[in-house]
């Protein structure tokens, strides 16, 4: 596969962008009710629909918890540092967004459009370790600019995303099945949240007085996401040939594709909801999607 065909894969994506912008230019809908929308209501539905209907067997079951991991300590290194470059929320914003990314709607039809469907099993499992980095650590490092450690831990406990990980994951392994009606009504909300997230990028944009790009938050952004997580993916893929024998060809193609992927929508959610710089968030993301468009098919080829 070539990059024209990833390209036209994610058409949808920016077809949603544009949508989110005509609304907010021509409409004056705002971004953040709907930004509480997609982070309280249909991102917890998505974390729970993941974890409830996960196969999480042999190594394949570490895989999300390996990957939440590394998501948080590349957080928390990432915080001190920024912090040395900003105090104005940036420094949270891009420790927030460094540790994650656009592994579902970005994600999906880049390791389908070059690697095939085998890979789909992989993908599932590494989105979910992101997200429920994003829905525990990530929700506190944000949380953390208005409020204090004690505060910012609340805000977490009552998020529902942390504990639509915890109870699906639950549910999963005491195969426990719930209604019917419940899994329906969960795929509903879950449904909504990809193209309710690429709008609300489309909402930022559509704030902006003047298009002004940071580059400093750009570069700091871009070098973690397309530098370091794919020079940490290759080491431990190395790894894995030489000693663990873990996983196969294809789980280690997907991981170098996941540690390629842009800026998470979501990015634009928690800047918008906590105004912490959601017109930056939202340039990021959108000049990031363009980036790993030629970056990540570039860099696979090599490797693979």
């Amino acid at each position: 596969m070539t990059e024209p065909s990833l390209a036209v894969k994610l058409i949808p994506l920016y077809v949603l962008v544009a949508i989110g912008f005509a609304l907010g230019r021509f409409l004056g809908v705002k971004s953040q009710e709907i930004g509480k929308l997609s982070l309280y209501v249909l991102s917890p539905a998505v974390v729970f629909k993941g974890f409830y209907a996960a196969k999480l067997q042999g190594a394949m079951m570490a895989l999300p918890f390996v990957v939440m991991a590394l998501a948080c300590i590349a957080a928390w290194i990432a915080l001190p540092m920024a912090a040395r470059l900003w105090s104005d929320g940036r420094e949270r914003l891009s420790a927030f967004t460094v540790a994650t990314g656009n592994t579902g709607f970005f994600g999906i039809p880049a390791c389908l459009s070059l690697i095939g469907p085998e890979a789909l099993p992989y993908v599932v499992l590494v989105s979910f370790g992101f997200t429920a980095y994003e829905n525990s650590v990530g929700f506190f490092i944000m949380s953390r600019g208005d409020a204090t450690w004690k505060g910012a831990l609340m805000r977490v406990l009552k998020y529902p995303g942390l504990h639509a990980c915890w109870i699906g994951l639950t549910l999963n392994l005491n195969h426990i099945t719930l209604p019917a009606y419940v899994p329906q009504t969960i795929d509903l909300l879950a449904g909504g949240f990809s193209a309710v997230g690429m709008m609300i990028v489309g909402l930022g944009l559509a704030g902006l007085t003047r298009f002004r790009i940071d580059l400093g938050f750009i570069a700091y952004a871009f070098g973690w996401k397309f530098l370091v997580w794919p020079a940490a993916a290759y080491a431990f893929i190395l790894f894995d040939r030489a000693w663990l024998h873990a996983f196969s060809k294809v789980g280690h193609q997907v991981l170098l594709i996941e540690s390629l992927v842009p800026m998470a929508a979501i990015t634009v959610v928690h800047a918008t909801l906590r105004n912490i710089h959601p017109d930056r968030a939202a340039v990021a993301v959108a000049l990031s999607t363009l980036a790993a468009l030629a970056w990540l098919p570039l860099v696979y080829g090599v490797v693979f």
